[in-house]
């Protein structure tokens, strides 16, 4: 039984048009390179979440020469179905339906499923730069807590226009009007942040346990304090350093999050095995925490990840993700493995969207 039965696009990416009826619970999507499967999963996520998995800019999804994008889902609920539908400009503004009914609050319209993605880029969360873990942990909490994505979107919206003030030497003023709304949201950021680190911690080193002898720990590095008043003292007490550098030099846009395997910094000291091994563990770990705290029904998203497995860890992957309500992958052709035996397949055609 499919969770998403049906799905439509207006001007997303590459498709000026496309409609897809889904009927199995385990879905491929196979097609030559760039012929627009990855686009389909990033429809499908940005419908779960109102955010993509590719780009912070919405203006990159929009379909070149076009004004904004719409998008559809039919949503299979048990009980009943449900139709989403989100329209989002080339500027940013965006409205959301659910059914016939207006949806004002972006909270309440991402309670309708939930969605993990596996993408090969993954790797750069164990091995890349910090912003690549920053956005591993936001993206998560946000699928699992609205509270945390408000609190979020909050922050950094007033971040980006203290930014714009402290540029402008004459603007100290307007600068320290958006330092409230940052001081509110920052702790709660990072609260979360430990909280989640912690439960992500304790879920990789479970599934360590399964291979070997091997530790695995996260420490959580921030530099500021964690209460709203002394973190607006901190704003205050910065503001004139801060104008001369033209920027917000401490708040949760540079926290960091080191990973140590056996009490050495995995981003320096792991092998290249290890870095790719810790970045799917850590996904895995995210689904089964968005699995077991999900009150919704949950969709894996796949963009042809398996191919650089071992055995013994792409079983556990298959293992692990058959818990998802419904699968989505992408493929240039259907693998001959048992578990797509029966998934069904739609063929994307290069220029044909």
């Amino acid at each position: 039984m499919a969770l998403i039965e049906q799905l439509e696009l207006a001007n997303f990416r590459s498709y000026a048009a496309g409609r897809f009826r889904f009927s199995s619970s385990r879905v491929v999507f196979t097609g030559p390179n760039g012929a627009g499967k990855t686009n389909l999963l990033e429809s499908i996520y940005f419908l779960s979440i109102l955010r993509s998995f590719r780009t912070v800019s919405g203006r990159e999804l929009v379909r070149i020469g076009e004004r904004g994008f719409e998008l559809k889902a039919r949503v299979d609920k048990g009980a009943y179905h449900e139709e989403l539908r989100l329209a989002q400009t080339l500027a940013g503004k965006r409205e959301t339906w659910i059914g016939a009914n207006r949806i004002r609050r972006s909270s309440e319209f991402i309670r309708e499923f939930r969605a993990v993605v596996f993408v090969p880029e993954d790797r750069n969360i164990s091995g890349g730069s910090s912003s690549f873990r920053r956005r591993f942990f936001d993206m998560m909490i946000s699928t699992l807590d609205g509270g945390y994505l408000t609190a979020l979107n909050n922050y950094y919206r007033a971040l980006s226009q203290r930014n714009r003030a402290l540029k402008q030497k004459e603007q100290a003023a307007v600068a320290a009007a958006f330092e409230p709304e940052m001081a509110v949201n920052a702790p709660l950021i990072a609260r979360q942040r430990r909280i989640y680190a912690k439960l992500i911690e304790e879920e990789v080193s479970r599934m360590l346990a399964e291979d070997g002898n091997l530790e695995f720990r996260i420490v959580c590095r921030t530099d500021y304090p964690e209460n709203a008043a002394e973190y607006r003292e901190m704003l205050e007490r910065n503001r004139p350093k801060e104008q001369l550098r033209s920027c917000t030099l401490s708040g949760p846009q540079l926290d960091e999050f080191d990973f140590l395997l056996n009490g050495k910094l995995l981003r320096y000291y792991g092998s290249t095995g290890q870095i790719r091994i810790i970045s799917l563990l850590l996904k895995l770990a995210e689904f089964n925490l968005v699995k077991r705290a999900a009150k919704e029904p949950v969709a894996v998203l796949v963009d042809d990840v398996t191919g650089e497995l071992d055995e013994l860890n792409k079983a556990r992957f298959f293992r692990t993700i058959s818990g998802a309500d419904q699968q989505f992958f992408t493929f240039t052709e259907l693998p001959e493995l048992e578990i797509f035996r029966d998934a069904e397949e739609i063929k994307i055609e290069k220029n044909k969207n």
